[in-house]
């Protein structure tokens, strides 16, 4: 069905679709594939921004044999038009799923483009069809809700356990259907690459593009539109939900994670809160939502352990693992439990002159840093800590059990300057050295 709208206002409303400008100078990317979308995107992007704040970003696969030319051909795009231009290979091991894993390189490349840049905002292309083809696909695999919602229009991406700046992702064109970029492109005489992969059909999303949808449109006329339509409906539902499960939260969790025992309550009196609550905590951590199968696994584990028993599943690269009670989250799966502790480094800060906070001298410790005295010594076993002038020495497996710190947390190394204990993450500092006045500086344990 052709748009009702002239080509030369939907051009007016594309370039209206794009985040406005901000009032100081921003920098703006965009992914830039070649193709049909992402040239009309920047395109766009660079009329309605000043180009010398316009990045485009291109991901190399390698999957096709004209690559190298399409990377080239990407490049000179953008030094045609005034941008600045940057690019990522990555490299497609051998999978059942290879749409997944080309989507996932593809956006930790862009992440990885926009932190070292130093870019906040990225673009992405996807447009009303996109959408419908999403939700269907989505539809298909049996998702719930949260994967019947589509492609926000934009969302905050960060991974997990990383110390890198929230990034933005737009859609601006997912009002939008793809016949209305066409007109846009040819309206600006604009070129672009044919991506000769997108006619394959044994790629679930080009089946469902060429085959499901337009015999979709045949059986119900504007089915497309209403595919996207059903996907903003859904969105506002898994919003409400969202905010239920902030409720129950607010009820069960804790400073360290959530709390087994109320979990398990709220499980009791509704699975189905429970479970969105659940859900919702992952989520808020960024980490993908379990599958039916694996989550009723996990309240199997949970209602059958007991309190002080301690459990440790693997999901979406991380551990979770259940520990006197409370559930938390550690991001990397790869690290063996024992070892998880030890990656990270000692900071140390200044503590202002105002502050009661317990500190090292800070002359006695610039002293011992000039002669190379402060060193870190992972845990040998049998090490004490003296915490209180008036009090004994105790050992460090005590003084871990009183603080109630997780066993993957009592492999941080241990602070030495020269032969003495001066410091333990979680415990404090020797009475030895610690003092409250004066210029002084506190040793703190940064996870990587």
């Amino acid at each position: 069905m052709a748009s009702s709208k002239t080509p030369t206002k939907k051009s007016k409303q594309i370039k209206k679709s794009l985040p406005a400008k901000k009032t100081q100078p921003t920098r703006l990317a965009v992914a830039f594939s070649g193709g049909l979308d992402s040239a009309v995107l920047l395109h766009a992007a660079i009329q309605a921004h000043d180009p010398k704040n316009v990045y485009a970003f291109h991901v190399h696969h390698g999957i096709q044999k004209e690559a190298n030319q399409w990377q080239k051909h990407c490049q000179k795009i953008a030094q045609q038009w005034g941008c600045h231009f940057d690019t990522r290979n990555v490299h497609l091991q051998q999978a059942s799923n290879i749409e997944s894993q080309a989507r996932e390189l593809r956006y930790d490349a862009l992440y990885e483009m926009c932190e070292s840049h130093q870019i906040e905002d990225l673009l992405v292309a996807h447009h009303l069809d996109d959408q419908a083809e999403t939700v269907l696909i989505q539809l298909m695999r049996g998702a719930g809700l949260a994967g019947l919602s589509g492609m926000p229009s934009i969302k905050t991406s960060i991974k997990a356990g990383s110390k890198s700046r929230a990034i933005y992702v737009w859609r601006p064109f997912l009002e939008m259907r793809r016949q209305d970029l066409e007109a846009y492109a040819h309206l600006h005489r604009l070129k672009w690459i044919e991506d000769p992969s997108n006619q394959d059909e044994s790629y679930r999303r080009n089946a469902v593009r060429k085959t499901l949808l337009p015999q979709l449109e045949k059986v119900q006329t504007g089915a497309i539109q209403n595919l996207a339509r059903s996907a903003k409906h859904l969105a506002q539902s898994q919003e409400l939900l969202n905010q239920l499960a902030d409720i129950d939260l607010g009820l069960i969790q804790t400073k360290a994670g959530l709390s087994k025992t109320n979990l398990v309550r709220l499980y009791k009196t509704s699975q189905a809160r429970a479970s969105n609550a659940l859900r919702r905590w992952l989520q808020i951590n960024h980490l993908a939502y379990p599958s039916e199968e694996r989550l009723n696994a996990w309240w199997r584990d949970l209602s059958e352990v007991r309190v002080d028993t301690r459990l440790h599943w693997q999901h979406d690269g991380s551990s979770i693992k259940l520990w006197r009670g409370v559930l938390t989250i550690h991001p990397d799966e790869r690290i063996a439990a024992d070892d998880e502790g030890s990656l990270g480094e000692w900071v140390f800060k200044t503590i202002p002159a105002n502050s009661k906070k317990p500190g090292i001298p800070k002359e006695r410790f610039n002293e011992a840093k000039k002669k190379g005295l402060i060193n870190t010594m992972p845990r040998d076993g049998g090490e004490k800590l003296k915490l209180h002038p008036n009090r004994p020495r105790k050992s460090l497996k005590n003084l871990y059990q009183e603080a109630n710190i997780p066993p993957w947390q009592r492999q941080v190394p241990l602070l030495y300057i020269g032969d003495e204990l001066v410091a333990v993450a979680g415990i404090g500092i020797s009475a030895d050295w610690q003092t409250d006045q004066g210029q002084r500086i506190s040793p703190e344990w940064l996870p990587a």
